[in-house]
């Protein structure tokens, strides 16, 4: 494969927009010619020229890449190389060499290896040859590729494609949290199949699966993208996490996935949906314990009344309706 089609296969395949982002300090001239020299691999290079400004760009932009020649390694380069790698941990890292830095290293006698535990993923000695340059580029987005495959292995229900139940259980502590600091509404949905397991006896797990994708697709449909995660829960129950809105916006939601439910070849198979919104506990812990506990005392509810129904918990409905 060359790095043009892998430049391809890496945004089709993740949907990303290839970006490498280039910091080259005091060499403006050298700073164009590798841009124009990645650009014509479909590449798009973002280019900056001091490391504050990294920072920002990082924040809004998504690099698969970064590129950097800087004689900042001279001091405090290992903590600048690791606050990168916090912000944004998927990002390869490849430092260029020149001789003033060389000499540095070899003055303090600073392995090479060292630059690996501060975070770099590889390194390039200028002056380099185009072909060298190029190998390491390719390098090292084929491991972000890779990254991100294994990546998303570890997250996704492999069945449906939405996150896992694994996902569901960290994303749902980092989301309370963030809910209760901002102090922004939080509701999360358990999602269950009425007589799934029935189903599945009688017409087969080939069957179960097609049932379960559309479900899933239904799910990711009806609900605002980016913003929304729908996760597979257990067998035959789906849990979807909605920040920034209300129970009682969220009945619209609801309404909605059993709407386009009704509308699909299994609309035989009726669901029942649990709500519920977080509340400010003693701890984090406990917000989150309860927020779970409570959906599933909602769904309980509703998978007593059958067919397509929802409920919402006692203790949210409690709640004073939010004003935006």
């Amino acid at each position: 494969m060359k790095l043009n089609d892998l430049c391809i296969h890496i945004e089709k395949k993740l949907k990303e927009k290839l970006k490498v982002l280039l910091y080259i300090e005091g060499d403006p001239l050298f700073r164009s010619f590798l841009n124009k020299f990645l650009s014509q691999f479909g590449i798009n290079v973002l280019e900056v020229d001091q490391k504050e400004k990294i920072y920002e760009l990082l924040k809004q932009e998504k690099a698969q890449l970064i590129i950097i020649l800087s004689r900042e390694i001279k001091k405090g380069f290992s903590e600048f190389i690791f606050y990168l790698k916090t912000l944004v941990p998927e990002t390869r890292i490849l430092i260029i060499l020149d001789l003033v830095v060389l000499e540095y290293l070899y003055f303090y006698k600073v392995d090479f290896l060292d630059l690996f535990t501060w975070g770099v993923d590889d390194f390039i000695i200028k002056p380099f040859s185009l072909e060298e340059f190029k190998a390491k580029i390719f390098k090292l987005l084929k491991e972000y590729l890779l990254f991100k495959e294994i990546k998303k292995l570890e997250i996704e229900d492999p069945i449906t494609g939405v996150f896992n139940r694994k996902y569901f259980e960290e994303i749902i502590v980092e989301e309370s949290y963030r809910a209760l600091r901002q102090k922004y509404p939080l509701v999360i949905f358990m999602v269950d199949i009425d007589d799934f397991r029935w189903y599945i006896q009688n017409f087969g797990q080939e069957e179960g699966t097609k049932v379960l994708k559309e479900l899933a697709k239904n799910l990711q449909n009806s609900t605002r993208e980016k913003i929304d995660k729908v996760f597979r829960y257990n067998i035959e129950r789906f849990a979807l996490i909605l920040p920034h809105i209300n129970w009682q916006k969220s009945i619209s939601i609801v309404e909605r996935i059993i709407k386009r439910w009704e509308q699909t070849q299994y609309k035989d198979l009726t669901l029942s949906i649990g709500i519920s919104q977080i509340l400010a506990e003693k701890s984090l812990e406990d917000s989150v314990t309860s927020l779970i506990k409570r959906v599933n005392e909602a769904l309980k509810l509703a998978k007593k009344e059958k067919g397509n129904t929802y409920e919402v918990d006692k203790e949210t409905l409690r709640l004073i309706p939010f004003k935006w």
